[in-house]
């Protein structure tokens, strides 16, 4: 089964402002980025264009020529998107999620993806939530592992133990 890496929302404004703990995720991002292309496959970026006030991907993270680069104006990265037509026309059957905002782009796009077709495979420990005042971050991502580990055609699983194929 075809696998796509999709890498949601790795953006300046998010990473330097809003998320609680960068130095974890950006490792785990950049080393699932890394494997991806290893395997030769597809990876695709999500640029949520609502934020600000630097809306552009991560320069930790930089697309490779023929990544698809898809710029949809809300967290859901399937609405308003072409994100199912680039993920068909790579053939691709499966997704692998990582990026930010768990409580909001993860889950949504996690949601949305079984019903284009694609079961997911979300990484535990390859997204992180918005930074919160009150929740404990880890608390915020072990929520939504749970609820998303509750979806029919979702299972989560640790970086380390990822597989596109």
């Amino acid at each position: 089964m075809t696998a796509a890496l999709l890498v949601v929302a790795m953006q300046v404004s998010l990473l330097e402002n809003e998320t609680p703990d960068p130095d974890r995720l950006m490792p785990v991002v950049v080393g699932l980025v890394q494997r991806a292309r290893a395997e030769g496959v597809p990876v695709v970026w999500v640029a949520d264009q609502s934020v600000s006030p630097d809306p552009q991907i991560h320069p930790v993270f930089r697309p490779k020529p023929g990544e698809a680069v898809l710029k949809p104006d809300t967290c859901d990265a399937f609405r308003n998107s072409e994100l199912a037509g680039a993920l068909g026309g790579r053939e691709v059957e499966r997704l692998v999620v990582c990026g930010l905002r768990s409580q909001r782009c993860i889950a949504r796009t996690v949601r949305q993806a079984p019903g284009y077709g694609f079961p997911v495979a979300l990484v535990e420990d390859g997204h992180a939530p918005q930074r919160m005042d009150s929740r404990d971050p880890q608390e915020v991502i072990d929520r939504v592992n749970a609820e998303m580990a509750a979806l029919n055609d979702v299972t989560v699983v640790a970086s380390g133990s990822v597989s596109f194929s």
